[in-house]
């Protein structure tokens, strides 16, 4: 069934029901601004948004309106695109002809824009010039979501940064102030739309930390910047450094939505951009100063951490195998050290220099994915699994001793993620795999330890509000439960253990999931499995010897993971884990896209 039919065949209510109405169980006659109830009652006649934030109703139907015109005209940009090639642009649109294929960004251009409904990407995308007039009425058009105040606009790119910088820095803050400066500019396109979405990720952030911050003025945002890419869009991507800029913003962005599905896609865009760029390779000198060469280096390593994390998560191979990159990492010191002439790497208790740090652990974790889970290169066939997990083990320790001390941390920058990271990484290491697939007494009781203690790190992350990547966290916390559990029932015989703690770990995993599908509705599918996973755990206590597989025969099953023998229950790991992300799409559709 095609996406049109799919999208038509969806039961549309003009407007719900007001809260107050609903509360009382009353009928509403759903009249805009106030139902009859309401204003005979003489109260405000408000409704919730998928957040769950109160708004007037007549917000929510404005909103409901405009949702059911862009499906209108999707239909119609469907049929369009159904008899046009998914590329078709004029060769003198990209100033060289080594990036027309898919990498060029227009084929996810189309579906992005197809998927926001925007009436302008047909006429965009094949118009061979843009006139003055044509980009100032459509900048006219973008005026509906204006930039905030200048002091505000400053906080938010302050949270923006004080994440970034501590995940994986990406602009100088100088470069920022000065795309803000300029976003007023008409011609200023480029600049606008990238401080549309770069306030929209800081929206969302600190959404995380508080929610009073209405999500929806980050969509406000992100909508803004739709608008200028349906519009400019063969003048944003055309397969320079500024191109592969606004593909991490707009992964920044995915990566922190409800449901980002399209993140994989944009990752895999990035990538190959970067490659293009020659980002990886610093083998060979160039003529680039300083500040340049810092600026290609921190674009490069936040793709590469971007990518990472994603494939970490949906269990698939990287695309640029680590021995590939020979580019440095990118100086961990604030831009005030960093000068056209030359680095400063004097010692600087800065947010960079954690940045830097977590991309060191991204290198660790990406080698943690390809041993334990790749077919080994023939010409290691003798390779020593058990002496590189003990090297491994000591790389872990090493990389969380030598974490850059900062005075300062915040719930944006929350100095606990490295904790989490170690042990994360060391229930990976430790737990069975298709290299290392026998359990000794002493690995289940480390791997137990492992567990309980990623649980704890998160379940203090989660009361103080720290956590970010929804989608990451709950990958993360599910494969920490369910390898407690796998321990404590495969526990060794003679070995003393106090269960009442492990029991509380367990019950606290069981509640962080529960509150974090409440945030994170795509996450619903694993918590659920991890319920009847915990359910089947603590029947077996009484009614049955044991609730896993054997491991011989459980690694036929589930090479990556401990889980228990799911075939019984009807339940597939697989699909919750590697698809965790992407619940609301066809998984064989998104892998097959045609870029």
């Amino acid at each position: 069934m095609s996406s049109t039919t799919r999208r038509s065949n969806v039961r549309r209510s003009n407007v719900t029901a007001c809260a107050r109405c609903k509360s009382r169980k009353q009928r509403c006659d759903q009249n805009i601004p106030a139902c009859s109830n309401c204003e005979r009652a003489g109260v405000e006649c408000v409704g919730h948004d998928a957040d769950g934030s109160v708004l007037p109703r007549s917000y929510i139907k404005s909103l409901e309106d405009h949702v059911a015109r862009l499906e209108q005209e999707l239909a119609g940009i469907d049929a369009a695109l159904a008899q046009a090639s998914l590329v078709s642009l004029h060769p003198s649109t990209f100033p060289s002809p080594r990036y027309m294929g898919s990498a060029s960004g227009i084929s996810l251009l189309r579906l992005l824009l197809v998927g926001l409904g925007s009436p302008q990407v047909e006429e965009t995308l094949h118009s061979d010039d843009a006139s003055t007039s044509s980009i100032t009425a459509l900048l006219q058009q973008e005026g509906a979501v204006p930039l905030p105040r200048r002091d505000v606009s400053h906080r938010l790119i302050e949270a923006y940064l004080e994440h970034c910088n501590f995940f994986s820095p990406m602009f100088y803050r100088t470069d920022i102030i000065r795309m803000l400066d300029n976003a007023d500019e008409p011609s200023a396109f480029v600049d606008r739309f990238k401080t549309f979405l770069i306030l929209a990720i800081a929206v969302q952030l600190l959404n995380r930390t508080d929610t009073s911050i209405p999500a929806s003025r980050a969509d406000a945002f992100f909508s803004a910047a739709t608008d200028i890419l349906s519009a400019h869009a063969t003048q944003l991507l055309v397969g320079d450094i500024s191109h592969l800029e606004v593909l991490l913003l707009m992964i920044q962005y995915s990566s922190f939505s409800a449901h980002p599905a399209g993140t994989w896609h944009m990752v895999g865009l990035a990538t190959r951009l970067a490659i293009d760029l020659g980002l990886h390779d610093e083998s060979s000198p160039a003529a680039f100063d300083a500040l340049d060469l810092d600026r290609r280096r921190r674009l490069f390593w936040a793709t590469y951490t971007f990518e990472r994390n994603l494939c970490s998560v949906l269990g698939r191979p990287v695309s640029i195998p680590d021995e590939a990159i020979s580019t440095s990492l990118p100086a961990g010191v604030d831009e005030e050290y960093i000068t056209a002439a030359d680095i400063s790497l004097q010692a600087d208790r800065s947010r960079t220099a954690l940045g830097v740090h977590m991309i060191r652990y991204r290198r660790i974790e990406s080698e943690l994915m390809q041993v334990l889970h790749q077919s080994p290169p023939l010409a290691t066939h003798n390779f020593d699994y058990h002496a590189w997990r003990e090297a491994m083990r000591d790389k872990l320790y090493s990389w969380r001793t030598t974490v850059p001390l900062h005075p300062n941390p915040t719930q944006l920058a929350p100095l606990e993620i490295f904790d989490g990271c170690l042990y994360n990484s060391l229930l990976q290491l430790y737990s069975p795999s298709q290299h290392l697939p026998q359990m000794t007494t002493e690995n289940t009781i480390f791997l137990a330890k492992c567990a309980q203690r990623s649980i704890e790190a998160y379940r203090t992350s989660f009361r103080d509000g720290k956590l970010r990547f929804y989608w990451r966290t709950i990958h993360n916390l599910f494969r920490s439960g369910v390898s407690l559990m796998y321990c404590l029932k495969n526990w060794p015989q003679g070995e003393t253990i106090d269960f009442e703690p492990m029991e509380v770990s367990l019950n606290s995993c069981s509640s962080i999931l529960w509150g974090m599908v409440e945030r994170y509705p795509a996450g619903r599918a694993c918590r659920d499995m991890f319920e009847t996973l915990y359910e089947s755990y603590r029947k077996s206590n009484t009614e049955q010897p044991a609730l896993f597989e054997p491991r011989a025969e459980a690694m036929n099953t589930l090479p990556r993971f401990p889980s228990a023998s799911l075939n019984d229950m009807g339940l597939n790991l697989d699909d919750v884990l590697y698809d965790l992300p992407l619940q609301d799409i066809n998984m064989q559709d998104f892998i097959t896209w045609n870029l």
